[in-house]
């Protein structure tokens, strides 16, 4: 138990801190950690944090918040470890740590977030430090774009925090990051069928959302004010 509450005190500070990209795999960390090896849980929060803060920023638009989320789900993984078992990856049961928690955070706030930020950190980038919008080459740059870009990007932002936790997370594991109807499966412990059939109510529900917003004039899409 002291093991756990100084590991617990002290979590913020190792993950802030620079490290080095771990070399073994989850397995063998998972079992350093078991085995008394500390540091090789370390090793697990250096390599996943980004993810995890990443994913908690695009389901609740705060960074302050999102860091928060990032710290409770480590100290989960941290407690419960010791439950893991290999049938699915340890990427998958740490990601569904993380839906569970934005989920339960989502429900208790019970509240729309009022503004989103665009700027989200990229996998790499330290997730404390804000996110850089998007850059357009020397040569291809055009204020007007960029302005656009910005503006339906805000739009479609919106129109994401109005969608329920579990329709918002669908949409940010397939169309954000890109996971597999498999993985997404084995994450939300559902059947393939109930992911696309989950997708397909939150694509329709963000087309409701975003038809208001939009029409054409000239050929280019514009948002209504």
């Amino acid at each position: 138990m002291t093991g756990m509450h100084e590991h617990e005190a002290t979590l913020e500070q190792e993950s802030a801190a620079p490290r080095r990209a771990p070399l073994r795999k989850d397995d063998e960390l998972i079992a350093a950690f078991k085995g008394g090896d500390h540091s090789a849980f370390q090793d697990l929060v250096l390599k996943y944090e980004p993810r995890v803060y990443n994913h908690c920023l695009r389901m609740v638009y705060d960074e302050e918040e999102s860091y928060d989320l990032t710290q409770e789900i480590f100290l989960r993984v941290y407690r419960n470890i010791g439950n893991y078992q290999h049938n699915f990856s340890f990427y998958t049961w740490l990601y569904r740590i993380t839906v569970n928690c934005c989920i339960d955070y989502l429900r208790k706030r019970k509240r729309q977030p009022l503004s989103v930020s665009l700027s989200q950190p990229a996998p790499g980038e330290n997730p404390r430090e804000p996110g850089r919008d998007q850059d357009f080459p020397d040569e291809t740059y055009l204020p007007d774009k960029a302005a656009l870009n910005r503006e339906l990007g805000d739009v479609l932002n919106r129109a994401l925090a109005r969608l329920s936790p579990k329709l918002r997370e669908i949409i940010v594991l397939k169309e954000v990051e890109g996971l597999s109807y498999e993985e997404i499966s084995d994450i939300l412990t559902c059947s393939r069928g109930t992911v696309k059939s989950r997708l397909f109510r939150a694509r329709e529900r963000l087309k409701e959302l975003l038809g208001p917003y939009f029409a054409t004039e000239r050929g280019t899409p514009y948002a209504r004010r």
